[in-house]
């Protein structure tokens, strides 16, 4: 027999010789000893809820909003891409209470949220304005695609910085262009490495010198002189001529075209052209001319927009939207068919439309009045009077190598 069987019989044998328990009391005894007991009689005393300190959230979330309204401008407003120091701190922000009532909070919640819409940067630009250059120099460059297409860039540089560059806050292009292009970062801007041209440039009054190296590339097929071409006239801004020339200063000779013995002219900001939108394969959107092809006239370009022109650009004038054009001296009028809610529209799709729009009239050397816009106010713009004229296109962030 096992230790474990003798130890189960012994335990039962000695339960059952243990005496039976009897309480030989009433129950009015029984009762009456209770109400006696002043530990039954003790009213129970409500436990204190520990108060949770409902600050610390709200405070986090207070200080994450500040620094959305300083940061978020900042890196995603085109129209302000290179001035960071327009970012300005919260010096008085009151840390929140310890406790707030229900009320309180949710009113507060509303007010932080509000705030934060305020914050919120504007729709990105695509065109740069005579007060965006009030302290900064507007550098013009064509920087080229992997399209076979070159798309104007207009950098936005403080004038410290050009200053303490170029000795100067008033450089001309070329200037600009020998200090700048060749430290430009193309590809982490969505382009191609073209720059800096393979040339030595100068300037000579209003006309452009480039001295082209012997193994220069830019006549290898007529689609490379184009781009050369273009890419040039959308840099040069405020020179009126360009001369294409061999190292030792004589006129150069292209296979494509022979000895180019004559200046180019350079149209600037008086390109005449219309803009449509440029799809980088990153995915950002840009306005471009058709190719730098150029129109008679300002209506001529201005309707030619609505048309999608080929497979490399698309139409910024949405289906089902359409406008008439008349001219008042040096002031466009479109008129839209219809009236038009540019709130109903993508605001990056509404901005394409109104400064495309502005930039083939500026081409002309012409400002705009818009008619038939459901809003007298929206964005930057103020629809009840001309709008001011770009003078370039797609701002952006001076990146460097």
């Amino acid at each position: 027999m096992s230790n474990d069987k003798w130890n189960e019989e012994k335990i039962e044998t000695t339960l059952r010789e243990m005496p039976t328990i009897s309480d030989h009391r009433s129950k009015e005894d029984v009762l009456a000893r209770l109400k006696k007991d002043p530990r039954v009689n003790e009213e129970p005393q409500p436990k204190k809820k520990r108060m949770k300190a409902k600050w610390q959230p709200i405070l986090v979330a207070v200080a994450a909003i500040l620094l959305l309204s300083i940061l978020v401008p900042t890196f995603l407003n085109p129209s302000n891409q290179v001035s960071m120091d327009k970012a300005e701190p919260v010096d008085n922000a009151d840390p929140a209470p310890a406790s707030l009532e229900e009320n309180s909070e949710s009113t507060e919640s509303s007010q932080d949220m509000a705030t934060f819409s305020k914050a919120l940067p504007t729709a990105p630009h695509y065109a740069v304005y005579p007060s965006d250059v009030a302290k900064q120099n507007s550098f013009h460059i064509g920087l080229a695609t992997n399209q076979a297409t070159v798309v104007p860039v207009t950098f936005l540089i403080p004038n410290e910085l050009v200053e303490s560059d170029l000795g100067t806050i008033q450089p001309d292009a070329v200037a600009l262009y020998n200090m700048y292009a060749g430290k430009l970062d193309e590809e982490s801007l969505g382009f191609t490495e073209y720059h800096p041209f393979n040339a030595v440039i100068s300037s000579n009054e209003k006309q452009v010198w480039m001295k082209f190296a012997a193994d220069h590339s830019y006549d290898m097929a007529s689609a490379t002189l184009e781009m050369l071409n273009q890419a040039v006239q959308d840099t040069f801004y405020g020179f009126d001529e360009v001369k294409f020339l061999r190292e030792d200063g004589s006129p150069i000779v292209f296979d494509q075209i022979g000895e180019a013995s004559k200046p180019i002219v350079l149209k600037g900001s008086k390109s005449q052209q219309a803009y449509y939108r440029f799809t980088q394969e990153n995915g950002e959107e840009l306005l471009s001319s058709n190719f730098g092809k150029s129109f008679k006239s300002p209506q001529e370009a201005l309707l030619s927009m609505k048309k999608k022109p080929n497979d490399i650009y698309s139409s910024v004038v949405p289906e089902g939207v359409d406008f008439k054009v008349s001219e008042d001296k040096e002031v466009l009028h479109v008129e839209f068919s219809d009236v038009l809610d540019l709130d109903s529209m993508q605001v990056e799709e509404a901005m394409q439309l109104i400064e495309g729009i502005l930039l083939t009239a500026a081409s002309f050397d012409r400002q705009v009045q818009f008619d038939q816009i459901m809003q007298e106010q929206w964005q930057d713009f103020d629809f009840t009077q001309p709008l001011p004229k770009p003078i370039g296109a797609n701002p952006k962030f001076l990146i460097l190598k």
